[in-house]
């Protein structure tokens, strides 16, 4: 056919689009970052509101601030800090004898192997950096068993590595296929802890200092030309010459030198500063050690944190279950607003605590009315004064819906939202009994008996109304709380799903059912999709089902052939070829097929990344 010259609209959307090419894409302010200035700032550069209260941004960038000479000072917020916090907090609450010594930061051991067996098997669902996709397809290959493995670890899953062809030299070398040499003892002690292979910013600037003959300042030169390449251009480029001809001039060959650039040129594809990747590897033992050892508060925590990381609620405690953590359900009577730990028998916490859900994950419920619904209710005492809810219908303090909502002073669209989310079962109701009762209230009977409230023992009459199959009440779970403690929604589809041909995803995992090459068919749960920069249009998806996780290749070739049909999609049919390489199982995709009309995933959404 051809070419259809463009019509006056299409020119100038082309033309606006080139105009606007390089421009920030949206202003935002780094979360606790601050500019210091010898006066008022506001006589110097504009100052705006921010879109948070209370927070305001500047109208420069670094590289303006730099050349007024004024000092920017960014304080790196992340969200697994607030987590090891509230997982310190409640392992220390849970101690089983309060005299014993507090865990702290601090305190953790270090160099655990149990945790390093762990992480050498992939298991780091929502530990720090080291549970995306791409990170735990590499740790059975790296096999981290020092620090200073997570340190490489969290440094070598990155644009700048990988774009620099850094990954491969040094998985060779560390697994003994490969000898790490070296053009003199110089360059030995610059790449010596890196077999050879220069994956931190530091490293690029000492060898340029050490080989090419570059001052200190000029190494400091390249650094910030390397994080700048992509508003400066090619300005990077004359590095390389003088790189070359430095290293040349020293005795090194053209073609170590080409070798370096290219490697050096990586990093402005995003390559980490050591101090940065040490900073996060603690982070990452720090969270690995503690889901390891103390589980049930790991997961709570993370729950308390959200939202945070690549997985979401039903995730985590689908891996918490897997650990032998026991999830109790959220319930009016028991539950706190955030997710608690409970003691597990008679004994208190001298064996491993329960996660109990929180109010907190109720869809529709506003803290304030949670954190009122908690109060009034109180502690429940057991047995031996522990504080352990006692379960079973009727085991609670509240016994209706009515006497608990006019005790608290909740909302009517709180219990509400309340029974939606199956949450009076101590009171011997299931979700259809706890809505037909949530029902009869009205917000505007309240004040007549604030003072009144009704006894606890008091019950109200049941409905006879019809049953809901088990498929339903799953479905509800997930639409209401994001989870289901009943299974997981693919397992109601399982016999479907075998006559169609569909092995489950823990059949993959298994090389003596399916052996590396061999042909399958699975189905789930979209958890995730991927398009890293750096994958050349290929797009990585896990799937999900009642048996576990499975993670999807889909090469472009195929991708732009299905993408239509399967790129929203929230549930997935695909037939693939099994690939085992180095202890990572992952199903290359020829087929992709959305089966949303088979089920519905509860409203749960895949989580993309690109």
């Amino acid at each position: 056919m051809p070419v259809q010259p463009l019509d006056d609209l299409e020119a100038r959307v082309l033309r606006m689009a080139a105009e606007l090419e390089g421009f920030p894409r949206h202003l935002s302010q780094h979360v606790g970052g601050f500019v210091m200035s010898d006066g008022r700032l506001d006589e110097i550069v504009p100052v705006r509101p921010a879109t948070m209260e209370a927070r305001t941004i500047i109208e420069w960038d670094k590289d303006d601030l730099e050349a007024m000479g004024l000092l920017k000072v960014d304080v790196l917020a992340l969200g697994m800090l607030t987590c090891i916090r509230k997982c310190l907090d409640l392992v220390n609450e849970a101690r089983p004898e309060p005299a014993a010594p507090a865990l702290a930061f601090h305190s953790i051991p270090s160099e655990d192997p149990a945790t390093y067996d762990m992480a050498c098997r992939a298991d780091t669902v929502g530990v720090f950096q080291i549970e995306s996709r791409a990170q735990m397809s590499m740790l059975p290959r790296l096999k981290p068993r020092r620090f200073y493995d997570l340190v490489v670890q969290v440094a070598i899953v990155r644009p700048g590595p990988i774009q620099g062809d850094m990954v491969h030299p040094y998985l060779r070398r560390r697994a003994g296929l490969e000898a790490a040499t070296y053009p003199d003892p110089r360059i030995e002690r610059v790449l010596g802890r890196t077999l050879g292979v220069p994956l931190f910013q530091e490293q690029a600037m000492t060898l340029a200092v050490v080989a090419a003959g570059f001052t200190p300042g000029e190494a400091d030169q390249l650094r910030r030309s390397i994080a700048a390449w992509k508003r400066r251009g090619n300005q990077l480029a004359q590095y390389g010459e003088r790189l070359e001809a430095g290293m040349v001039a020293n005795g090194y060959t053209r073609q170590f030198a080409q070798q370096v650039f290219t490697q050096i040129q990586g990093f402005s594809g995003y390559g980490f500063p050591e101090s940065h990747a040490a900073s996060f590897a603690l982070l990452a033992y720090a969270s690995a050690w503690l889901k390891r050892h103390h589980p049930a508060a790991f997961t709570t925590a993370l729950l308390n944190s959200q939202p945070m990381g690549f997985y979401a609620p039903a995730q985590l405690v689908r891996d918490a279950h897997e650990h032998g953590v026991e999830v109790r359900p959220i319930d009016a009577n028991f539950s706190a607003w955030h997710c608690t730990l409970e003691p597990r028998g008679m004994r208190g916490f001298d064996e491993p605590p329960a996660l109990r859900l929180g109010l907190r994950m109720v869809r529709g419920l506003s803290q304030a009315d949670g954190e009122r619904i908690a109060a009034v209710r109180g502690p429940v005492q057991a047995a031996g004064g522990a504080s352990r809810p006692m379960e079973g219908a009727g085991c609670g303090p509240w016994r209706s819906i009515e006497a608990l909502w006019r005790a608290s002073g909740a909302s009517v669209s709180a219990m509400r939202a309340l029974a939606r989310s199956d949450a009076f079962g101590s009171m011997g109701l299931d979700r259809a009994q706890a809505l037909w009762q949530a029902q009869r209230l009205r917000e505007a009977d309240m004040p007549l008996f604030e003072q009144a409230a009704p006894e606890p023992e008091s019950v109200e009459p049941r409905a006879e109304l019809p049953a809901v199959n088990p498929v339903e009440r799953t479905l509800h779970d997930y639409r209401q709380t994001g989870l289901s403690l009943r299974g997981h929604p693919v397992r109601f589809l399982r016999e479907r799903l075998t006559r169609a041909g569909a092995r489950p995803c823990a059949a993959v995992q298994a090389a003596h059912e399916c052996p590396d090459g061999s042909r399958v068919r699975v189905a789930g749960v979209v958890l995730l999709r991927q398009k890293p920069g750096t994958a050349k249009g290929t797009v990585f998806i896990t799937l999900e089902d009642e048996s576990g996780p499975v993670n999807l290749i889909v090469r472009p070739k195929v991708w732009r052939r299905f993408r239509v049909q399967v790129r929203g999609a929230h549930a997935l049919l695909a037939h693939g070829r099994v690939q085992r390489r180095d202890g990572v199982t992952q199903l290359v995709a020829t087929r992709l097929r959305a089966i949303d009309h088979l089920m519905d995933a509860g409203g749960q959404k895949a989580r993309e990344f690109r």
